[in-house]
């Protein structure tokens, strides 16, 4: 499921790690919906994946040290949700906050306005251009010295743990995962501060050929790590 968010700040600025006030509504939300019944399950049960992509867009934003001027109030973010019992668990619990004010800091205040169903057609065909709309994230965790190490286009196995992790997502597809072509020449490299980490990631636009199936998971789905964090949403650019 797609959906458009729409948010109304108080005054029109944001700090520039606002990826974590929209994962702490996201958990307040949860937190509120039912006594919190779904809470452990989507936010203590470790390392388990929530199927849920996002990205924000802020009107004109002017980067001044840790935090971002906007040119207006309104905030819009699109949400995908890959299954619908998760969809129907974050977009009702939303609605309960629906107006209600969420205290982001420095006096500064969050308000959901309102939350609609966005059709998404499906890729037709065996080919995509892909623009990144919230940075491609790609996380290698290295148990024998307990390190992560962040990869992007800029490191030569870029596509090689991508397919990796769409291997994680479609298990029984390694075949067709392998056989999938990339152009990755109009990527870049930045660095996305979030809880005072400053992660290394990926935006641009790229082409990818192969099976429509994945083609699909991939829009529908998001790509990489950490997409429940802000990261990895795509659209179709044509």
């Amino acid at each position: 499921m797609k959906y458009l968010v729409r948010f109304e700040l108080k005054e029109p600025n944001i700090r520039v790690n606002y990826r974590e006030i929209f994962i702490s509504f996201f958990k307040k939300s949860i937190s509120s919906y039912m006594d919190g019944y779904f809470f452990d399950d989507l936010y203590n049960a470790g390392t388990m994946k929530k199927s849920l992509v996002w990205s924000v867009n802020f009107q004109k934003p002017i980067f001044k040290k840790d935090k971002m001027e906007l040119a207006g109030k309104d905030v819009n973010m699109t949400l995908k949700i890959g299954d619908s019992q998760t969809a129907l668990i974050y977009s009702s619990s939303m609605l309960l906050m629906k107006d209600k004010a969420f205290p982001i800091g420095d006096g500064n205040e969050l308000r959901l306005r309102s939350i609609k169903i966005i059709n998404e057609n499906d890729i037709v065909g065996d080919y995509a251009v892909f623009k990144i709309f919230s940075p491609i994230c790609l996380k290698q965790h290295h148990s024998e010295n307990n390190k992560d190490k962040y990869l992007t286009s800029e490191d030569a196995e870029f596509g090689l743990e991508l397919g990796r992790k769409l291997k994680e997502d479609l298990p029984y597809m390694d075949e067709e995962i392998d056989n999938l072509r990339y152009d990755f020449s109009k990527l870049k490299k930045v660095i996305v501060p979030i809880y005072k980490v400053k992660i290394p990631a990926t935006i641009g636009t790229f082409e990818i050929s192969g099976d429509n199936k994945i083609l699909n998971h991939i829009l529908k789905n998001g790509i990489g790590s950490k997409r429940n964090s802000g990261f990895g949403l795509v659209e179709q650019a044509f």
